[in-house]
Formats: C-alpha cells, sequence, structure tokens
C-alpha cells in the first residue's frame, strides 16, 4: 500500500466515523421534532455538506478508477475547490465562531475532527497529492456556485423556518440587506482565496492522481 492510499484510507476512516457521529448527536439530541427534521437540520450546515465532499473526495481516489466518483474527485479543478472550501470552513469558524458556545465530551471531539483535523489533513493532501498545473483562473466562478446555492438555500429555509445554522445569515437579525452584504463579501474572499490556491498551485510540488485523472483536469 502507497502512502497516498494510506494516508487517504485513514483520512477516510476519521471522517466517516466524525460524520456518522455528529449525525448520532444531531439525532439524539432532542432538539427536533423528528428524524426528518434533525436530518435536514444535520444537512443545512456548511460545515457539515463541506466534510461530506472532503470525505467523498479522501475515498473516491480508493475506488475503481473507472467509477464515476473517482473521475470526478482526481479532477484538479474539483479537489482545488474543495481544498478551498474546508479552509474557509477551518478559518471562518476558528475567528467567527468558535467562541459562541462551548461543546464538550463526544461533541468536542466532532467539532475538533470537523473544524481542525479534517481541513489540515485535506489541505495536506491537496499540497502533496493533488495535480494542480491544470488549474486556471477561469475555474473560479464555477467555484462560486457551491457558496452562492448554499446561501441562497439557507435564505429560503430560515424564511421558511425561522432558523438560521450561522449568525452572519441571519436574516431576522442582520435584515436581508445585512445577510446579502455579508454574501457578497464571503463571495469576494472566495474569489481571491480561489486565486491563491490557483497561485500556490503553479508552485507547489505536482502530483498526478493517474493518467485518467489528470486528463479530466
Amino acid at each position: 500500500m502507497s502512502g497516498k492510499i494510506l494516508y487517504r484510507t485513514i483520512g477516510a476512516l476519521i471522517g466517516w466515523a466524525t460524520l456518522i457521529a455528529q449525525y448520532f448527536l444531531v439525532v439524539s439530541g432532542g432538539e427536533h421534532a423528528n428524524l426528518a427534521a434533525a436530518t435536514i437540520s444535520y444537512l443545512s450546515y456548511f460545515t457539515i455538506l463541506t466534510n461530506f465532499l472532503v470525505v467523498l473526495a479522501f475515498t473516491a481516489p480508493l475506488l475503481v478508477p473507472t467509477t464515476k466518483l473517482h473521475r470526478f474527485f482526481t479532477k484538479p479543478a474539483v479537489r482545488a475547490a474543495i481544498a478551498l472550501y474546508i479552509s474557509f470552513v477551518a478559518v471562518v469558524y476558528h475567528i467567527m465562531l468558535r467562541d459562541l458556545w462551548d461543546p464538550q465530551g463526544l461533541q468536542l471531539v466532532t467539532d475538533i475532527a470537523l473544524h481542525t483535523v479534517l481541513p489540515i489533513l485535506y489541505f495536506l493532501d491537496w499540497v502533496f497529492f493533488s495535480p494542480k498545473r491544470a488549474l486556471r483562473f477561469a475555474h473560479i466562478p464555477y467555484w462560486l456556485i457551491y457558496p452562492t446555492v448554499y446561501g441562497a438555500y439557507t435564505i429560503v429555509r430560515g424564511a421558511l423556518s425561522g432558523i438560521y445554522p450561522y449568525p452572519f445569515l441571519n436574516v431576522f437579525e442582520l435584515g436581508l440587506v445585512g445577510v446579502g452584504i455579508n454574501m457578497i463579501g464571503f463571495l469576494a474572499l472566495y474569489g481571491v482565496g480561489g486565486a491563491v490556491f490557483i497561485a500556490l498551485g503553479r508552485f507547489l510540488p505536482n502530483s498526478k492522481e493517474s493518467t485518467t485523472g489528470e486528463a479530466l483536469s
């Protein structure tokens, strides 16, 4: 087993275990009326969705190269986009959200894994194991689609349920204009961050997933 395969296997195992544990905590917390409501709440956090992308990016390269998951998640632009998203998850959490609560026990373990361990593991995977030479600045507009769709979903869901997972997207507190300004600011930062990742890709070691993965850049 190569070092890259072993590294990604460990990342996948940690990721899946963390996501399952966090789901258990949400379902068993007693804050939701039923399983469906708990599941929707769980999947309404950018952190959870992005960590699912990270875990799939760890897992997919371990699959047979002809599978669609393998081919999609070994594309250089896809792996770079996920690195960008999970880096923002870690930075925003530790700067803006960490002091808003005090998790204990298993919740503390999953909190550290979701916001620190998995972001670091995946960023290092991108640095050392992912192809980067095919990255282009033209990829950036496509990378902004995911956070844009998430922001729009959160606003619509919040209007219907009154629940906003993040304070900077809370229309009740900030108003639609305030949230709109925050979203534009975040998208601008994602754009700048994307440019930084592309620039880094020109200088960092380039690694080929496989002949197929490189061709699908």
